[in-house]
């Protein structure tokens, strides 16, 4: 048996209006031009998540909105604790997944996402896609786990099935 989680950082987000929390930050012209290239990609590349958990930040939230319709059987939770969540907070979420759910995409932000990504990685992994060297915004890696059990996730053990960035999906448009 196996789990599959994919990891989706936020798309690029706009600082323009220095008055506004960080948490209500919008997505940038940039980032909501690479949302049909990341959702595209998703598409074809992961497989559809059962349960998505995205953080309560509007980034987050207008991220998801540019992949909701790929993944319509998806169920989605907001989670407060996502938003700049540490690496402990995230294997926390995922070791509390029903298990029912086999695939699950988690949308957030670095550097928690970054470090579940590293965490999760089989060590043969890690040089064979630079986003392991820095996952942009819009960077999204999918990974199988052999695990029948979301509590048993641990380090090395992610076979990656999907890695790409906003600007991978540009060079090969």
């Amino acid at each position: 048996m196996t789990k599959t989680l994919i990891l989706l950082r936020h798309l690029k987000s706009d600082w323009a209006s220095p008055g506004l929390a960080d948490p209500d930050r919008p997505l940038s012209t940039r980032g909501n031009r690479a949302g049909p290239l990341v959702r595209s990609a998703m598409a074809t590349r992961c497989p559809s998540p059962e349960l998505i958990l995205c953080s309560s930040a509007r980034r987050t939230r207008d991220t998801l909105s540019h992949v909701a319709d790929i993944f319509p059987t998806a169920k989605t939770r907001f989670v407060d604790a996502l938003y700049e969540a540490s690496l402990a907070t995230i294997r926390t979420l995922i070791t509390h997944l029903p298990e029912h759910v086999t695939t699950a995409l988690f949308i957030g932000h670095n550097p928690g996402l970054f470090d579940c990504a590293w965490f999760l990685a089989h060590p043969t992994e890690i040089s064979q896609h630079a986003i392991f060297t820095k996952f942009p915004t819009g960077g999204v890696v999918a990974f199988t786990l052999p695990i029948s059990a979301w509590v048993d996730a641990r380090e090395g053990q992610g076979r990656l099935i999907a890695a790409f960035t906003p600007k991978d999906l540009m060079r090969n448009d």
